[in-house]
């Protein structure tokens, strides 16, 4: 279809005038940036989204889309190869993209939702300029080519209608593999088991014998007997030129990394590089224990980090961007006042990934919305402004984080821009 597609605008350009001519998106069009089994599971309802859990149908074409975002597709007419494209944001200007091009088509993806764009196309002579808008319909899924379930927190809509900033605050999966361990072979576990020395080997050793006296069948795949664990740093997910690609468009500073010390052995820096602060905070008491004092030191930690403007632009994760990351995504949005229906989406969002759509995972978020609703207060974000109070910071504090992570009222827009005389948005 897209080689058809192509055919047809370069026989509309051999037979049009010089002039370059905007083809998709057409002028003043909504594009969406998920894909249809994406698009389907954030409509859903609370309780539909659910079922999603069961393994089903729906789970399965979700799972097949993975993470990835649906790009917007964009075609022109006429003029002469090579091409610039270039897409600003509006009303402020700001380029998210720019690249040349020699067919008359390109793909762009992982553009900040419900936003007004200008894109323009040039062959250094003509010059052609369309609009249009990208869907209000989170959550905005990023590209990060290696590293599966990144998103950006911004999007959402909190306290007073105001939407949390995009750009500043992206979660995603671990940015490199954790360290590795080496397991003893299935060959290996019978040798141990016939020298009588298995059962002796820890809760591995003894679950294996035990399996092995049954005569049960044991699996390679489920060998869990450690032979040497954390030798290496963890396998790198990033190659040099997506590290300088994503560096690039999000500009991260800090990178939080709330994996434990042995997914960590070995590390020393960011997967992204040097001019990225890497904080190691390893990660306790998630899901329904958010609210455990016993836990708040680690939280504490995080927070401190992501309450400090100097630190953004901020990526945090864990691993799989699924539970511990899920978690800190779960407090930081219920504290902006992000409704019900939105948390459990966000968090089930993970769901886009395979291996994580299951009913624990479905159960983790349930055992959190519990811990929050027993809290004291009306909304959730009262709720867990109580949390992060007897975590220790002061109201001002928490007050200074909302202000600076949610947008401006549009009221306040308008107050700005007629006292500068000119477009304001950030």
């Amino acid at each position: 279809m897209r080689t058809l597609f192509a055919a047809v605008l370069v026989l509309v350009a051999a037979t049009t005038a010089c002039g370059i001519e905007c083809v998709e998106p057409v002028g003043g069009a909504t594009v969406s940036q998920l894909r249809p089994a994406q698009a389907k599971f954030v409509r859903e309802s609370m309780e539909e989204r659910e079922k999603y859990f069961d393994d089903g149908p729906n789970a399965k074409a979700l799972k097949a889309d993975r993470s990835a975002p649906l790009p917007v597709k964009f075609a022109w007419s006429g003029g002469k190869a090579p091409f610039r494209l270039t897409v600003r944001r509006m009303p402020d200007g700001k380029v998210f993209h720019s690249s040349e091009h020699k067919r008359r088509h390109a793909d762009v993806d992982s553009l900040e939702i419900a936003r007004e764009w200008e894109w323009t196309v040039s062959d250094g002579t003509e010059t052609a300029t369309g609009r249009f808008r990208t869907e209000d319909q989170g959550p905005r899924l990023i590209r990060i080519n290696g590293v599966a379930n990144a998103r950006d927190i911004g999007g959402w809509i909190g306290l007073g209608g105001r939407r949390i900033r995009q750009g500043l605050l992206f979660r995603t999966a671990g940015l490199n593999d954790n360290a590795p361990i080496e397991y003893y072979s299935l060959d290996e576990i019978k040798k141990l088991h016939a020298e009588g020395r298995l059962a002796g080997m820890g809760k591995a050793g003894k679950t294996h014998a035990d399996q092995l006296d049954r005569g049960e069948k044991l699996r390679e795949k489920d060998m869990r007997l450690v032979k040497r664990s954390c030798y290496a740093p963890g396998k790198e997910r990033l190659t040099a030129e997506e590290r300088a690609r994503i560096l690039s468009l999000y500009g991260f500073k800090t990178d939080i990394d709330l994996r434990g010390p042995e997914e960590v052995y070995g590390m020393t820096e960011s997967p992204l590089g040097s001019s990225v602060t890497w904080v190691n905070i390893p990660h306790k008491g998630g899901y329904g224990s958010f609210a455990n004092e016993k836990y708040f030191d680690c939280k504490r930690q995080v927070f401190r980090t992501m309450f400090n403007t100097n630190s953004y632009p901020v990526v945090f994760h864990c691993i799989g961007g699924a539970d511990r990351t899920g978690t800190i995504a779960f407090m930081i949005e219920a504290l902006l006042g992000v409704d019900t229906n939105t948390l459990a989406l966000d968090y089930l969002t993970t769901g886009f990934i395979a291996g994580v759509t299951d009913a624990k995972h479905k159960g983790w978020f349930n055992a959190m919305m519990k811990t929050l609703n027993d809290l004291p207060g009306d909304t959730n974000s009262e709720k867990m402004n109580g949390v992060f109070l007897r975590m220790g910071f002061s109201q001002k504090e928490i007050d200074d984080f909302r202000e600076f992570m949610l947008e401006p009222r549009p009221a306040d827009c308008f107050n700005q821009k007629q006292k500068e005389g000119g477009n304001h948005e950030k």
